[in-house]
């Protein structure tokens, strides 16, 4: 063997040293939250059913544990129409098209994302802008008196 194949055969052992120490972490960090068990539902108390007037829209928050650290809390926005007396539409605070937070306007019932100007009526459904998708909307019901969401029943990005 000659000198070039010594430093040939250095050159790539050590790529490939340094190749393995990026990826393989990398990919493990990539595909291991699909293999945790993930429960089928996650239901999620948002308040009580009074607290939310017939008719009106609002803006509610949730502190959500996290899965990785039971010490952790994140909050997550939604907005909460009471149709009737007991039927409730929850939609994600999130933008379909880039997951921006979604803005209501109460004068017009519209909502609008600021970031590129989509627009979505009060049933969810899109008017405006490049969003291709209606609102995401969470699977609800009522327990004892109160509101609950299924966080799963919306794409994990919103």
């Amino acid at each position: 063997m000659d000198r070039r194949q010594v430093l040939s055969l250095t050159i790539t052992g050590t790529g490939l040293v340094v190749a393995g120490i990026v990826v393989v972490p990398s990919l493990i960090s990539i595909f291991s939250p699909a293999f945790e068990a993930r429960p089928a539902s996650l239901w999620q108390a948002v308040a009580e059913v009074d607290r939310f007037k017939i008719g009106e829209m609002q803006k509610s928050l949730l502190s959500i544990a996290s899965p990785a650290r039971a010490d952790e809390l994140s909050q997550k926005a939604i907005y909460v129409w009471r149709r009737s007396a007991d039927e409730f539409v929850v939609y994600s605070r999130s933008c379909t098209d880039l997951g921006c937070p979604l803005v209501w306007d109460a004068g017009s019932e519209w909502f609008f994302c600021p970031c590129h100007g989509g627009i979505f009526d009060k049933e969810g459904q899109r008017r405006a802008g490049p969003p291709k998708l209606p609102m995401w909307r969470y699977e609800s019901r009522i327990e004892n008196g109160v509101l609950e969401i299924n966080l799963r029943s919306v794409p994990p990005m919103v």
